[in-house]
């Protein structure tokens, strides 16, 4: 006598979808090393390219560990600098006016070449933007 026992499975099948770059390394574009909060503390910068262009992410350091900010995305083409400085000069052109922000002792900026430049300024907790050059 032969007994056949018949096992029987069913297979799901689901799409899966990314919208997120597949994976794809993000590109190292510059960093730096900086107190962008002026508490003695060395902050970190870096610029990098992803699927949605440019992005300058902030680590501020704490007493363990960093605070992240998202500082400025999208920009394209431009360039970290990272600056010494106590104030910054905003731009009269476009909606500027010209008005002049203190800084903690430092700042980033971003660079496009032979265009325009746009600089963050660490303010109770955050980044300002402030255009400097059109």
């Amino acid at each position: 006598m032969k007994i056949l026992i018949a096992v029987g499975f069913t297979f799901f099948s689901l799409s899966a979808w990314s919208f997120t770059g597949d994976g794809m390394p993000f590109k190292y574009i510059s960093s730096c090393e900086i107190d962008l909060n002026g508490d003695n503390q060395a902050d970190k910068a870096i610029l990098l390219e992803g699927l949605s262009g440019r992005e300058l992410i902030a680590l501020i350091a704490k007493k363990k560990g960093y605070d992240s900010f998202v500082v400025s995305a999208g920009k394209k083409n431009m360039f970290l600098n990272c600056k010494f400085g106590t104030e910054v000069k905003e731009t009269v052109a476009g909606s500027g006016k010209g008005r002049t922000y203190k800084t903690p002792g430092a700042f980033l900026e971003l660079i496009k070449p032979e265009s325009s430049s746009v600089a963050f300024v660490w303010n109770k907790g955050s980044f300002r933007e402030i255009w400097t050059s059109d």
